[in-house]
């Protein structure tokens, strides 16, 4: 995969954008926008503009005339769904890695770029700046629901919905992530129409303000009496960016997203085989967890794949389960696309109230790596083994090192992967943890994976891997 720098070398497109440098490249099939300012302003911040680039330019024009850089990824037609989301973090990576920008970004959501800006900023609150959003689509059940039949048949193959009913019943828009971000203390902007029939503010603006200023976040909403959802933004943008200017230390020193418990948005309906949300997912995995198990196991995906008694998920780890686990009565709290905050938000509701186990396994972070510093996914884990200890005082704790990731030892991931294993080694101690390492069990004497225990993607376990874990984990028990 090529980088942002060699991109801008090799295939991009140098041209004028309102008398700035403006250079167009291609991250894999999607074009990219950056625009530099005459003079970088202290810091190197952005403002990143989710949709619809150069519509009513007024603040990136402000902004950048104060030094910010302007970027753009198009990714339209993905109205703020999991796999945009998947996009931005990489978009942002690239950006801040490469062009050396600011870790804080303030995020610009125009009408349905409001679901992108928001949607992404839940996911990583720590990476915020501030947001302004002009006229936002907050929850997708006005708009595009209301309003456009071909955008809603879009949104819901976007996310993954297989019914209209699962889009309805879906809680985690915009409206219900805000805790997420203020707890990282973002401040929020807003321009509506008060006239607006398209996004409705009392459907969408009005709802998020109250919610937010509920939960102690600053917000404040600039409203144009009788003007409807055009024209876009202020003519004279300077409201907003004195507001941006006089805020954009609020969330300075925030918590790494790690540890902000967090919901996971994700609808993986079909792919991971849940056939049912991501909350069904966690209500069944508690109902199974009442059957008074010796072993707990609680992570993402790759324990997903143990399956066992009570768990209506894709399993790959055939009679393993069985031969292994099965004596200890373990109950499998995995669950795809997890993250260390969404695994602090699951024990946070109920997730190990309901048992009394002798061991609990944790196996969480992977997912982390995209997003999130090695330093941030030790705090994560962390803060997940001190909840565990709090909630089963009596367990053992069996914390495990990240498995490989990457084909071979070359892959940059595996780097980061070490930096946190080092570092959840030296947490195992200082907790007195039982350690479980089983990057030996999985690679081969030349670093590369052993096929026979990885699944083809080098990131999975094939059904071999889960026997030798299986092992492991039952030495242990034993």
């Amino acid at each position: 995969m090529l980088t942002v720098c060699s991109l801008l070398a090799a295939i991009s497109l140098v041209g004028d954008y309102h008398g700035y440098q403006r250079t167009d490249f291609k991250l894999d099939r999607y074009n990219a926008v950056l625009v530099a300012p005459k003079t970088p302003a202290k810091g190197r911040p952005w403002i990143w503009r989710t949709e619809f680039f150069d519509h009513r330019p007024e603040l990136d024009l402000a902004l950048l005339e104060k030094g910010f850089h302007l970027a753009y990824l198009d990714v339209q037609n993905e109205y703020g769904s999991p796999g945009a989301i998947y996009q931005y973090d990489r978009f942002y990576r690239q950006l801040i890695t490469d062009q050396k920008l600011s870790p804080k970004v303030v995020l610009e959501g125009f009408s349905r770029g409001g679901l992108s800006a928001y949607n992404w900023a839940a996911a990583n609150p720590d990476k915020v700046m501030a947001i302004y959003a002009d006229a936002p689509v907050c929850d997708f059940r006005s708009w595009p629901r209301k309003h456009s039949a071909q955008d809603w048949t879009q949104l819901m193959k976007a996310y993954g919905f297989p019914t209209e009913q699962g889009a309805l019943d879906y809680p985690f828009g915009p409206l219900g992530k805000l805790e997420v971000l203020a707890k990282a203390r973002v401040p929020l902007i807003h321009v509506v129409g008060s006239a607006d029939e398209v996004v409705p503010v009392s459907e969408n603006t009005d709802l998020l303000e109250q919610e937010y200023r509920r939960l102690g976040g600053n917000i404040k909403v600039i409203r144009k009496p009788g003007v409807g959802h055009h024209p876009h933004s202020l003519d004279n943008p300077r409201p907003i960016v004195e507001f941006i200017l006089q805020n954009q230390g609020n969330s300075r020193n925030a918590p790494p997203a790690t540890i902000i418990p967090a919901p996971n948005p994700e609808s993986r309906y079909l792919s991971a085989g849940w056939r049912a949300s991501w909350l069904q997912q966690h209500s069944d995995s508690i109902q199974a967890s009442r059957a008074n198990p010796r072993l707990v196991l609680i992570g993402d995906s790759i324990t997903q794949g143990w399956g066992g008694p009570g768990r209506n998920v894709g399993a790959v780890a055939g009679d393993a389960y069985a031969k292994h686990l099965a004596p200890f009565g373990a109950v499998n709290m995995g669950m795809s696309g997890d993250r260390t905050q969404h695994l602090l938000w699951r024990i946070d509701h109920g997730a190990l109230d309901h048992c009394q186990p002798e061991a609990v396994a944790i196996l969480i972070g992977v997912n982390n790596l995209n997003s999130d510093t090695p330093a941030a996914i030790v705090r994560g884990v962390e803060a997940i083994a001190q909840k565990v200890r709090r909630k089963q005082p009596k367990a053992k704790v069996i914390l495990h090192a990240l498995f490989p990731v990457g084909q071979t030892s070359a892959d940059p991931r595996r780097a980061l992967v070490q930096e946190v294993n080092t570092g959840l080694a030296t947490l195992a101690k200082k907790h007195r943890y039982q350690w479980l390492d089983l990057t030996s069990d999985f690679t081969q004497t030349d670093g590369s994976v052993n096929p026979a225990k990885m699944a083809p993607d080098a990131l999975h376990l094939a059904q071999g891997g889960y026997d030798i874990w299986g092992q492991r984990l039952s030495e242990i028990l034993k």
